[in-house]
This record gives C-alpha cells, structure tokens and sequence, in this order.
C-alpha cells in the first residue's frame, strides 16, 4: 500500500540530501509487518472479528504510547486520549493522493457520528515528513478537514520509532530536479483504531475508509465495547 506523488516517476541516480532508511530498519520493518500478518493468520480465534468491517488484531494488546509534538510545539502522547476511540494514520502534508483522500473519508466518518459519540473520539495524522511539516504546518492542513483533528510530528529519530512500533514504513523519493525539497515520501496507508481501554484494536486499509457508515459502526460497537 505504498504511495507516492506522481512527480517522482523519474528519479534521477543522485539522491537528494535527505535522511533514508537503511537496509537494517527496512528489515525490522519487515519482521514486524511479517509478525502482524502472522497474528492475523494465526492467531486469530474463531468469531475474533465479531462482524467489525475492520481487521480487527487479537488478542488485543496494548498500544504503543508514542510522545510526538504537537500544536504550539507541546508534547502529546497516546495516553492522553485514554477513554477515547482513537484513529490515526500516517502520512505527510505534500501527499497528492492518498493523504487528503483518507482525511476526508474520516471527516465524513467523525461528521456521520452523534455529537456526544464525537466527544469520545479522536482523529490524529502523524506525519512521516517532519523537515517540511513543522507544527503549525501541520495544524493548519489537519484542521482544514475539521477543526478537531490533531497533527503530529517530532525528529526523525522519534518518527521512525513510531512507525516501526506499528509495523508502517515510509521512503524518500527524490523528484525529477533533484533540489532539496523536491522529494515525495512512499508510505504504507493504514488507519489504526486504538479503543478507549489504550488497545490497538482495527485496521483499516485506504480503500475501506470511503465505507463511511460501515466505519462509523465499527467506532460504535468499540464505544460500547466494555473497558478493561
């Protein structure tokens, strides 16, 4: 589920002068997307998807607690959002395609649900592209889809931590002049939903987000879920 700008079909054998991961990281990423595919095939229990449109992971296991930056430079972590459904993706500001398609699909899912059922959710993109997307970069893109939405960014260092706790990846891809901002960012598109009790709980892959009510029936049933 990789996505890129359509600028970077022709890139040159110079890269540019950004940060890339290296074949190391690439491997871990690709254990643990090997080790996530593993606990769906494997170890999921009959009944385990209990009629979610979304892949739901089980067993449930907590997820991880990332310490991002968010507007006006403040730390948010996960936790924050304890005793709300929280739905988060990756992605990056400059994204032609993938990233403002998906935003819009979960401002029509967080529009579609009740007033106090808003209240208990929360939508956050975490940006893979924090040389570009600043903070308030970020605030201002998020918030055009609705004002409620949070976005996130932090050093690289911090960034890749992230990613690879989720099992994503992302890669730099230099554009056709080869300047230093002339760059697309390939990355997986999933939406991660984490429940009220701090599990990660569903998948959704790009194309399901645009089944808007089906989405939002899942965001209920995982309100109603009890907590633990």
């Amino acid at each position: 589920m990789s996505v890129a700008s359509s600028k970077t079909t022709s890139v040159p054998s110079t890269p540019p002068r950004r940060p890339f991961f290296d074949w190391r990281v690439w491997t871990v990423a690709a254990v643990l997307l090997v080790a996530v595919g593993l606990s769906v095939l494997f170890g999921v229990k009959q009944n385990a998807q209990q009629g979610f449109f979304g892949m739901r992971l089980f067993p449930l296991k907590t997820a991880y607690d990332f310490k991002l930056t968010g507007p006006n430079g403040a730390e948010v972590r996960l936790d924050q959002f304890q005793g709300k459904t929280v739905l988060f993706l990756f992605g990056f500001t400059h994204c032609a395609n993938i990233c403002p398609t998906s935003l819009t699909n979960l401002t029509e899912v967080y529009r579609a649900l009740t007033p106090e059922e808003r209240k208990q959710v929360q939508v956050v993109f975490i940006s893979v592209d924090p040389d570009r997307d600043k903070p308030q970069t970020l605030e201002q893109y998020v918030t055009s889809f609705d004002p409620s939405f949070i976005g996130l960014t932090a050093p690289k260092p911090t960034i890749d931590q992230t990613v690879l706790a989720y099992g994503a990846s992302y890669e730099m891809v230099a554009g056709p002049t080869n300047e230093p901002n002339d760059y697309s960012v390939n990355h997986s598109a999933y939406t991660y939903l984490v429940n009220p009790s701090g599990k990660l709980e569903l998948l959704y892959g790009n194309e399901k987000l645009a089944d808007v009510q089906r989405v939002v029936s899942d965001i209920q049933a995982v309100l109603r879920e009890p907590r633990s």
